[in-house]
């Protein structure tokens, strides 16, 4: 459970370089240090790295190289002077386009969970999980920069996720509260982030008039030869003060651009070492 601090205010000392209140109908744009290549090497408890990657990329290429080779010949053969009627010629370039787009979208669609390699870090003994508080209910957007794993770790280990896009570039999602991801029901994965967090637990001491919201972040998917953030998933609590016979508030989860979701993780694979995040 998540213990709620008190709403930061003008003499509200050290919590109020813990939070930031985000202004109604604006973005809230945080400058965060980044970490060196040194530090995000340190600190790995265990490594997992997934037995059909190399399958999944050669499948996922010769599908998209085939669709890139029926995309290029597919005017040709349609333009150029042949005995088949211009109808037809159409239709056999459309049926060739269409079955082989279907087929790539399968594939993407199959291989997006696939986990090629995964890290278990620990987390930094000096952070501190940072909460967000908005007066309203829209969202808090951060930059496109990589978060500081210092600043959002709420666990003592944090998970890092590699998998790829139907474009076939490299994503890494790390996971700063590995205890709530469950199974999932999606086909061709194991894992998910939740639809949903544990409850919020109030301070009845809190002196607040006005409805807030509370934002965690819960994971983070970044481009990798890009180095920008795809998205990222937060889970929001919407506490009401007025309401004096709550102890604890419930919560939803939701995404910020298009993080990666789902995962596929042969857990048959993983030793003992893993075990510290279940």
């Amino acid at each position: 459970m998540t213990s709620l601090l008190r709403r930061p205010v003008a003499h509200a000392g050290v919590y109020a370089t813990r939070f930031r209140l985000a202004p109604r109908r604006s973005m809230l744009n945080l400058s965060r240090r980044m970490y060196s290549t040194e530090e995000q090497k340190t600190g790995i408890a265990a490594m997992y790295v997934g037995s059909m990657r190399v399958l999944y990329y050669r499948l996922k290429l010769f599908s998209l190289s085939t669709l890139s080779v029926a995309s290029v010949f597919a005017p040709l053969f349609v333009l150029w002077p042949s005995s088949i009627e211009t109808v037809g010629r159409i239709g056999i370039a459309a049926t060739t386009l269409a079955a082989s787009g279907t087929s790539t979208a399968l594939i993407s669609w199959i291989g997006a969970p696939y986990v090629g390699h995964m890290t278990l870090r620990r987390s930094s003994p000096n952070a501190t999980p940072m909460h967000y508080l908005s007066d309203g209910t829209n969202m808090l957007l951060l930059d496109d920069s990589p978060s500081d794993p210092k600043v959002h770790a709420s666990e003592p280990y944090i998970l890092e996720l590699a998998t790829l896009d139907w474009r076939m570039r490299s994503l890494k999602t790390t996971v700063y509260s590995p205890s709530l991801l469950r199974k999932t029901e999606r086909a061709f994965a194991s894992w998910e982030l939740p639809p949903s967090p544990p409850p919020l637990l109030l301070d009845q001491g809190v002196d607040q008039r006005d409805s807030y919201t509370v934002s965690k972040l819960v994971a983070e998917t970044v481009d990798v030869s890009g180095g920008k953030v795809r998205g990222r998933w937060w889970a929001r609590w919407r506490v009401d003060p007025n309401d004096d016979q709550a102890t604890e508030c419930a919560g939803t989860c939701e995404a910020e651009g298009t993080p990666v979701r789902y995962f596929f993780v042969d857990e048959s694979r993983l030793g003992d070492d893993w075990r510290v995040i279940q």
